[in-house]
């Protein structure tokens, strides 16, 4: 779900519900888990200025202290959001 979230029309109810389904996914023990969930508010974030100023400073602070797949992705995600 967490990769599938972006990709829906989602209602800013409905957006807001997948937010918090995905921050609850990043604290899931699998590391896997947490990068999807990354992805996946970085790909609600691209679409929504409010979201994107909240979730930057996440992204940046799970880029610096997550695991090696967490921090390849991170510094993809920004570097993606930053255009």
């Amino acid at each position: 779900m967490a990769l599938l979230f972006p990709r829906m029309n989602l209602r800013a109810k409905e957006r807001s519900v997948a937010v918090d389904i995905l921050l609850d996914y990043l604290r899931d023990k699998s590391s896997i888990v947490k990068t999807c969930a990354m992805q996946g508010l970085a790909g609600l974030a691209a679409q929504d200025a409010a979201l994107k100023a909240k979730v930057l400073p996440l992204l940046k602070e799970l880029t610096g202290v997550g695991t090696p797949a967490m921090r390849a992705r991170g510094r993809k995600l920004l570097a993606d959001l930053a255009e």
